[in-house]
């Protein structure tokens, strides 16, 4: 068998449940595994990505608003993702060139956290909130006002922090806010652009790992991290890109795992979609804030809420883990279970 065929027999196990994140990374897993090799490289328009097999060769190229659909669309354009899946990912977590176009003019060079908090925070200053959805195998985003109005929502996008970003992006008034806030602003996405960066990927048993190159020039080596946003973030910080007031946030979000997900060896993404795709089942709003956090929250009288990393993925899986699971999943009664005398 030849490498694409090796890879998309062993992707055939992927479920849809998992997400568009969690069918990027289990895809990612597979590949590394049969000896093939994943890259991205920061443009000022957002992120390309290229796969290449065992031998070197590209075989399959993706562009998108930050690394991880990047890397998805390259992996489509390499046919190692099951055929089954791809209309829906298609449709469900890349991103159209209109979104790109909106998105890069926020801030551009594939940097899409940043705006993404700032308009999470603008919508809660002005006693509003953000909601978040499955839909399909991606995620969608509505922006609310305090009365509950609709002050923008966004396409279905790969993750929520790409349809929040999204969101935010087709609202002239949160647009013009985040512009103005971030005008001057440092961006590291357009330094690594300017150096022409290479950021390489492994990965394995729910874990990824990061490393980023200057030519020859390793400047962070196989940094490990529960995605392949987070991963690369951390990768950043290990290569002198990141202040250190962020990279000091960013292990904040790390001593609050109260898991370390890697030992489950399933994607963050994988986990994360899953449990939004049972709150979706059983109707469960859930909110989107950061307060020097990403929380996902689900109101009530006594909220329950999860404190994550980049993303609300990782803030549902914590809060899975850190509230009573049947608060947050509300699972049925027990079915076919076998007769017993009671």
């Amino acid at each position: 068998m030849d490498f694409v065929e090796r890879v998309s027999r062993r992707t055939e196990n992927l479920r849809e449940v998992e997400g568009a994140c969690g069918i990027c990374h289990g895809t990612l897993e597979e590949t590394i595994s049969q000896g093939g090799k994943a890259s991205t490289f920061e443009e000022p328009e957002g992120v390309r990505a290229v796969i290449r097999n065992d031998e070197g060769d590209v075989i399959g190229e993706g562009f998108d608003i930050v690394w991880s659909p990047a890397i998805l669309a390259a992996e489509m354009d390499a046919g190692l993702v099951p055929e089954r899946m791809t209309f829906d990912l298609s449709r469900d977590a890349l991103s159209s060139e209109i979104d790109i176009e909106k998105v890069a003019s926020l801030f551009g060079y594939g940097r899409v956290l940043t705006p993404s908090v700032l308009a999470l925070q603008f919508v809660n200053e002005q006693g509003g909130r953000t909601v978040i959805r499955r839909e399909g195998l991606g995620v969608s985003a509505t922006m609310l006002d305090k009365e509950g109005g609709v002050l923008a929502t966004s396409s279905v996008s790969y993750c929520p922090t790409c349809a929040i970003a999204k969101a935010a992006a087709s609202s002239e008034y949160l647009f013009a806010r985040i512009k103005e806030r971030l005008s001057g602003a440092r961006n590291t996405g357009r330094e690594k652009w300017e150096r022409r960066l290479e950021n390489r990927y492994e990965a394995k048993g729910g874990a990824v790992k990061v490393t980023i190159a200057e030519n020859e020039l390793i400047l962070a080596d196989r940094i490990v991290g529960c995605c392949i946003a987070y991963g690369t973030t951390k990768a950043e910080i290990a290569a002198g890109l990141i202040p250190a007031e962020g990279a000091k946030r960013f292990k904040t979000y790390c001593n609050l795992c109260p898991m370390k997900h890697c030992w489950m060896e399933k994607s963050m993404g994988a986990m994360g979609n899953i449990v939004l795709h049972r709150l979706g089942e059983i109707g469960t709003e859930i909110e989107v804030s950061a307060d020097g956090l990403i929380t996902a929250r689900i109101p009530g009288r006594e909220a329950i809420q999860g404190r994550g990393t980049l993303c609300s993925l990782s803030a549902l899986t914590n809060m899975l883990i850190t509230a009573k699971g049947n608060r947050v999943l509300r699972p049925s009664p027990a079915r076919r279970f076998p007769d017993i005398d009671e």
